[in-house]
């Protein structure tokens, strides 16, 4: 498959799964918002992006492309399901996507690093897939680090149930990749 038709069909996953997490999230507190607000989730997609490259700069520019798809798609689909208000829709959008916060700063970060992890782990080390099972049994740990310090109240931690399935989901990821053959090389981009 060319750069341009796996760029392509990675933006088209990123807006798919921008829209999805709004969705989910909605517009109510409760579990669909703290499913909505989990993290570990944004790091699949640049992920996979990188591990479809055979270079580490095209991996990492996928894994950036395909988290920024993904966050102006959710902002976008914000401003459509959030009642923000009695006004028009371009002032939804102005007041979810107008301004830079730490997710956007984060998610170039992440982007960036996960797509790199990607094709590490496509390339030449299971240790680097270890790390997205990682983002998921640590995600619990660094927002009741984070809530306790007073920095942020993410409801994650009032679903034992949802924060108890990320641990088990990041550690079995963790085991299964460490299990695994190790990763051979794909063809060339």
């Amino acid at each position: 498959m060319s750069a341009a038709r796996k760029t392509a069909a990675l933006l088209l996953a990123g807006v798919a799964f921008g829209v999805l997490v709004a969705v989910v999230k909605g517009q109510d507190p409760g579990v669909r918002d703290a499913l909505g607000n989990t993290s570990a989730p944004w790091i699949v997609l640049p992920f996979i992006a990188g591990a479809c490259f055979a270079r580490a700069r095209s991996a990492a520019l996928a894994g950036l492309t395909v988290t920024l798809a993904s966050l102006l798609t959710f902002y976008v689909a914000e401003a459509a399901i959030l009642d923000l208000g009695p006004h028009p829709w371009w002032v939804d959008l102005r007041l979810t996507a107008a301004s830079v916060n730490i997710y956007e700063r984060w998610g170039i970060f992440s982007g960036l690093l996960y797509g790199t992890l990607g094709w590490l782990w496509a390339y030449r080390s299971k240790a680097a897939g270890a790390a997205l099972g990682l983002a998921f049994a640590a995600e619990p740990l660094i927002v009741l680090v984070v809530q306790r310090a007073g920095i942020w109240n993410a409801q994650i931690l009032d679903y034992g149930w949802l924060w108890a399935s990320e641990i088990v989901l990041g550690l079995t990821a963790i085991a299964l990749t460490l299990a695994a053959p190790r990763p051979h090389p794909n063809a060339a981009e």
